[in-house]
């Protein structure tokens, strides 16, 4: 009952309301039943488009109502009531058809709430018009003109009306420069308007033009809103000046002016309000990550520096890693992945205070900048974190996902003279140490820890390891692979190696790639060793050159990489046949469902495929056959103990004559030995490579008949670590 009697009450209210402005218009009747402008038919609109069609009723019993005491009888008045209930009612539903938004955004949107409008009012030319014939016994022209009359009438309150309510119920007055702006505008157009009235009938329409730069003014700087208010005023000097010249064609003129300045200022507001949301936009997309709606890298960088430069309070950085998170993207897929991210933005945002700055670094790492930070409270913020954290689950389907994350904290206190990058290193070091210690749990970092020292360490390696493949640190080397059949001649086979440039320096080889390995740089190295050897295949396209390139397993599974691959040859102008791309068997078999697609693609263009360290796996013979290989190569432990261990003469015997079968070439590695060769050969083996047989020397220098090769280093690190790509 309450429910109902506060609707009947605002229905009451809105009757008066609309009857009070109705009768105000009525002043402007200024011929016969023609009057320019009837605001109560644009704050109808306006309330049913705010508040529902269930008010239709004010609309019809203050028409009514008002037609009646105008001597109107009962049933003739009520049929003015329905008409007004029939226009708003179409407007309103056009309006919600075509998704018109009350604030207008855009100029689609604009032009839509226009044509809902006309098309709504244009129902009273004949609905008015046969009213007027069959009551008042007009003519068909002159009942045609007066609903045509009528027409205008509701289009010019319309337009005028409905977005003065609507804009200023849902928006405030501009902020700064531009308030004052439009308040004195305003104030102006006021004074202006009085100033019209006040000059003789002859000069009023002339001066009526000067007021259309202060309706613009209004729009540019105070939107929808702006413009409505100023053509508003408008409108009531229209009302008022029908009462100084009682000509149509001079009331139509000046109505036109009016329709005119409204609409140019609304198609002013939305273009402009449009430019600014963009530029706000673009700006906001500058400053925050496009997935999760954080702060991203470079505006975090920027608080970073402000909070540098703060000398009166501390901050805390701290760094968030999520745990088994690419569990759910290699489960469901990267679009479960971005959802899930973006809810567990959302947790950790709700968990922090409301002054910490938190942004999404890429991938799967967050970190957050906290204020007036103290040791325990960022303990206290970090425990929070894990909570949330660990309660977080994530639903796909019917399975269910949860994660962890490790937290590295450090301090930037107000002396603190490091930069950003050092900053986000030491809580990166110290979200290392906590990965390293057992995972979901937070690490404060300690220059003194010896894992803080050992990660420092590697940082400065992974910095020197990229400055080496921009700057020419590396060289690519080559390892001869000869042909131990008498009854074959004439190849020419080698395998890339990666070696330092100088070969005085204290990085091995071997940490190099166990280092690019630990932090996902093994692609851009592969990347580099295949654009460098494709660059010598080019300069040897003639010859019958063949280069093996080690490929490590997370390039093999990389994206971009068989595309990367199979356009080699084409961009470098060399044959696909030159370039052999070299796997182990562990990463093959491991790895199996995913690499038999990417292998059969790369064999089927003409780019060979050896299977390295050959032997090592228990199912060496049966995954054999599901791969495409041509060439395998014989794990060089075989070859070391042969003579030694009988089992390894065994061991090779059977391989070969596995890979007999099969037309795949069988070459033994690690041959440091030249006596090994005849047994090798009784074996079964056709091709051998090792230090006894050609030490590897510089990739220029393979195709210049090298033959001396005491001068190079014998140190080449492990087999099977060396690099490739």
């Amino acid at each position: 009952m309450r429910v109902q009697a506060h609707f009947l009450g605002r229905i009451v209210l809105f009757t008066l309301l609309l009857s009070v402005v109705a009768s105000l218009a009525a002043f402007a009747q200024a011929y016969e039943h023609f009057i320019p402008i009837w605001p109560s038919s644009g704050i109808g609109l306006a309330l049913l488009w705010r508040h529902g069609a269930r008010y239709w009723p004010a609309i019809f019993l203050s028409d009514t109502a008002l037609t009646m005491i105008s001597g109107t009888p009962m049933l003739a008045a009520s049929g003015n009531g329905w008409l007004e209930v029939l226009i708003m009612m179409t407007a309103l539903r056009l309006l919600q058809h075509w998704q018109v938004r009350t604030s207008l955004p855009d100029v689609r949107q604009f032009f839509r709430f226009v044509a809902a409008l006309l098309v709504a009012s244009s129902l009273a030319i004949p609905i008015y018009g046969l009213r007027v014939y069959l009551l008042f016994q007009q003519t068909p022209s002159h009942a045609l003109a007066l609903g045509a009359s009528y027409f205008v009438s509701q289009s010019f309150s319309l337009l005028i009306f409905t977005p003065l309510i609507v804009a200023w119920s849902q928006q405030k007055l501009p902020y700064g420069r531009n308030r004052g702006i439009f308040l004195a505008s305003m104030c102006v157009l006021t004074v202006a308007c009085f100033a019209v009235l006040s000059v003789s009938p002859a000069l009023q329409d002339r001066l009526l033009f000067l007021l259309l730069p202060i309706v613009v003014i209004c729009s540019v700087v105070a939107g929808i809103g702006g413009a409505s208010a100023a053509s508003a005023l408008l409108a009531m000097l229209l009302i008022a000046m029908a009462q100084t010249s009682a000509s149509i064609e001079d009331t139509l003129l000046r109505s036109f002016f009016v329709l005119s300045a409204a609409l140019t200022g609304y198609l002013l507001a939305v273009v402009f309000g449009e430019r600014d949301r963009t530029a706000t936009e673009m700006e906001f997309r500058a400053r925050h990550d496009a997935l999760t709606g954080l702060l991203n890298r470079y505006e975090f960088e920027c608080r970073v520096h402000v909070a540098l430069r703060d000398l009166t309070r501390p901050h805390a950085l701290l760094y968030l890693d999520l745990d088994q998170f690419k569990l759910v993207n290699d489960t469901c897929g990267h679009l479960a992945g971005d959802d899930m991210l973006r809810q567990l933005a959302r947790t950790i945002e709700q968990s922090l205070p409301q002054d910490a700055a938190l942004a999404r670094l890429g991938g799967d790492e967050f970190a957050c900048l906290l204020p007036d930070a103290t040791v325990d409270g960022v303990e206290g913020i970090a425990r929070k974190l894990h909570d949330a954290v660990r309660s977080f689950e994530f639903c796909v389907d019917e399975r269910r996902f949860t994660v962890d994350v490790s937290i590295g904290t450090t301090f930037l206190s107000p002396a603190d003279d490091h930069s950003y990058d050092d900053v986000l290193a030491r809580a990166d070091v110290a979200c290392y140490v906590a990965k390293e210690q057992g995972r979901n749990r937070t690490h404060a970092y300690n220059a003194a820890d010896a894992a803080m020292r050992d990660r420092h360490s590697d940082i400065q390696r992974i910095s020197q390891l990229r400055a080496g493949l921009a700057g020419g640190l590396f060289q690519l080397y080559a390892q001869r692979i000869v042909n131990i059949d008498a009854a074959t001649t004439g190849e020419n086979d080698y395998e890339v190696l990666l070696r330092h440039a100088d070969p005085n320096s204290t990085m091995r080889i071997e940490n190099v790639f166990e280092l690019a390995q630990r932090y996902g740089l093994s692609a851009k190295i592969d990347h580099w060793v295949l654009e460098q050897t494709a660059q010598f295949l080019r300069n040897h396209s003639g010859t019958n050159l063949r280069l093996n390139v080690n490929v490590a397993a997370t390039t093999l599974e990389s994206e971009g990489f068989l595309e990367f691959v199979l356009a080699l040859p084409e961009r470098h102008g060399f044959l696909a046949s030159q370039l052999v791309l070299e796997i182990t068997e562990a990463v093959a078999v491991q790895n199996l469902t995913r690499a038999v697609q990417t292998l059969r693609t790369l064999s089927e263009s003409g780019i060979a495929i050896c299977l390295d360290d050959f032997g090592t796996g228990v199912a060496s013979f049966g995954y054999l056959s599901d791969l495409p290989v041509s060439i395998v190569k014989i794990d060089g432990r075989f070859v070391r103990d042969l003579g030694a261990d009988p089992a390894a003469e065994i061991v090779i015997e059977s391989l070969t004559r596995i890979a007999a079968l099969r037309n795949i070439r069988c070459v033994a590695e690690w041959v440091e030995d030249l006596a090994v060769i005849p047994q090798l050969r009784k074996l079964g083996v056709t091709h051998a490579q090792g230090h006894a047989i050609h030490r590897p020397a510089p990739l220029a220098l393979v195709m210049c008949g090298l033959k001396d090769h005491a001068s190079y280093p014998n140190d080449i690190g492990e087999p099977g670590i060396v690099a490739s790509l």
